[in-house]
């Protein structure tokens, strides 16, 4: 299941997000929504929510970054539906930890959803596109080592 493209949306007053009609085609009723990286929240059905806890428990538990890691995940993560007019309803701590306002962005990033603050977006696309094809030949020359 891939997710692609970019959609503009508004959440409610009362933290519900419509979410794109073509998103919404893949999902299943029951998601998982979790704070991202870079400051958005991100989406994932029950088999990547799987997958990501399985990466996260990778990691030693002797270790205190990967205690942290898994605390701030897991405790920011919640189960959320998928209802009928095709919403989610995002809980205040995330809106808050994410920065929502009223206008989101909402992209399709492979296996995930993110959900980003409008605002907040258009500056991670204005400084991040122009570095596109440096980006991926520094990760082309890493994956070479």
């Amino acid at each position: 299941m891939m997710f692609l493209g970019t959609y503009k949306h508004a959440i409610d007053d009362k933290n519900r997000l419509t979410l794109p009609s073509k998103f919404v085609a893949k999902l299943p009723k029951n998601i998982f929504l979790s704070i991202g990286f870079d400051g958005c929240l991100e989406i994932r059905t029950p088999d990547e929510f799987e997958k990501r806890y399985s990466a996260l428990s990778q990691f030693s538990e002797n270790k205190k970054d990967s205690r942290n890691a898994a605390r701030i995940y897991f405790a920011s993560s919640h189960s959320v539906e998928v209802d009928k007019a095709k919403r989610v309803l995002v809980p205040n701590e995330l809106v808050t930890n994410a920065g929502l306002t009223k206008n989101v962005v909402i992209i399709g990033v492979g296996n995930k959803i993110e959900i980003w603050d409008e605002t907040k977006y258009q500056k991670f696309v204005e400084q991040t596109t122009p570095m596109y094809e440096t980006i991926v030949e520094r990760l082309d020359e890493q994956n070479k080592q």
